[in-house]
C-alpha cells in the first residue's frame, strides 16, 4: 500500500533522479528536487559539502538517494573526495531523515560484488574489487544499521543514449573503425524499467533490497556490432580488443554483472528484461 506523504529525490537533475521524480510525480506523488547545481525549482544541497544545519523538509515519508560520485577512476584516484559523496553524506542524510520519520531508498551497484559468478543473490556477502563499490557497500551497511532503508542495487542503466555510443556513432558515420572491449560485459536495462523499481520503492516500502538486472550479459563488442548494423553501417568497422590491451584497470572488468531480480519479479511483476531490450530502445 502507498505511503501518505512526499518523497524527496536528493539529486534531482541526473538522468535517474529526474526521471524519477517526473514518474512519481504522473503518479500522483508530492516530490521534493534537490540539486547542486542550483537548478530553478530544487533545493539547492550539495553532498560535497551538506551544511549541518540541513534537515529533510516536513511532509516528506521517503527520501530517494540518487546524487553520488560514479565514476571509478575519480573514487580510486580522489577518494577523500568520493567518499565524502557516496559513504558520508548518504549514512548522515540518512540518520536525518530517520529522525524526522521517513524512509531511505539508496541506489546501489552490482560493483558491490566482484563480478565472479553470474546472477547474484540479494543477500550474498559483498565483495568489491573498485573503490566506488566498496564505497556503495560501505554505503549500504551504513544505511541498514540504522534501519528503514531500500537498497535498489542497479546494474547498467541505459537511457536514449550513453557517451559511448554516440562516439560511435560518430565515428562509424564517418568511416571510421570502434574498438570497444572484447571482455566487458554489461547487464543494461532501460531508464524506464529502473525509474518504475525505484519509484514503487519510494512510495511504499518493499523490504532491504532490490535489485535490477537484465537476465543476461552482454559483450561492449556485440553491442557495438548491433548498433553498427542498425544504424546502416558495416560490422566490419567494429574491431573489438581486450581490455588488456586497453589500458583499463582489470579490476574494473567483471566477469559477469548479472543479479538475481526475483524479488522485483515476485513483488512488482516486473520479470528481468531481456539485455537487447534496453539497447534497441537507443535506436
Amino acid at each position: 500500500m502507498a505511503e501518505a506523504g512526499g518523497v524527496l529525490v536528493i539529486g534531482a537533475d541526473g538522468s535517474i533522479g529526474a526521471a524519477v521524480a517526473s514518474r512519481l510525480e504522473a503518479d500522483g506523488v508530492h516530490v521534493v528536487r534537490t540539486s547542486r547545481r542550483g537548478t530553478a525549482g530544487s533545493l539547492p544541497l550539495d553532498l560535497a559539502a551538506m551544511p549541518d544545519s540541513w534537515r529533510p523538509p516536513e511532509g516528506i515519508s521517503a527520501a530517494v538517494i540518487c546524487a553520488a560520485v560514479t565514476s571509478t577512476e575519480v573514487c580510486r584516484t580522489r577518494p577523500d573526495e568520493g567518499r565524502r559523496v557516496n559513504v558520508d553524506a548518504p549514512v548522515e542524510l540518512g540518520r536525518r531523515i530517520a529522525a524526522a520519520g521517513g524512509r531511505v531508498v539508496f541506489l546501489s551497484t552490482n560493483m558491490v560484488f566482484d563480478g565472479s559468478v553470474p546472477l547474484v543473490p540479494a543477500d550474498a556477502t559483498r565483495c568489491p574489487r573498485t573503490a566506488y563499490g566498496q564505497m556503495k557497500a560501505d554505503a549500504e551497511a551504513g544505511l541498514f544499521a540504522l534501519g528503514g532503508t531500500t537498497v535498489v542495487r542497479l546494474t547498467k542503466v541505459v537511457g536514449r543514449s550513453l557517451p559511448v555510443f554516440e562516439r560511435w556513432r560518430a565515428s562509424l558515420g564517418s568511416g571510421q573503425t570502434v574498438r570497444p572491449l572484447s571482455d566487458l560485459v554489461i547487464a543494461p536495462v532501460s531508464l524506464a524499467y529502473a525509474t518504475a523499481v525505484i519509484a514503487a520503492a519510494a512510495r511504499a516500502s518493499l523490504g532491504p533490497i532490490l535489485q535490477v538486472s537484465a537476465r543476461a550479459d552482454v559483450s561492449y563488442a556485440d553491442v557495438a556490432r548491433r548498433l553498427a548494423t542498425r544504424w546502416g553501417h558495416s560490422a566490419d568497422l567494429v574491431q573489438p580488443v581486450p581490455a588488456a590491451a586497453s589500458g583499463i584497470r582489470l579490476e574494473h572488468v567483471p566477469h559477469h554483472t548479472t543479479l538475481d531480480a526475483s524479488s522485483v519479479r515476485d513483488k512488482l511483476g516486473l520479470p528481468p528484461p531481456d539485455p537487447w531490450a534496453a539497447i534497441d530502445e537507443v535506436l
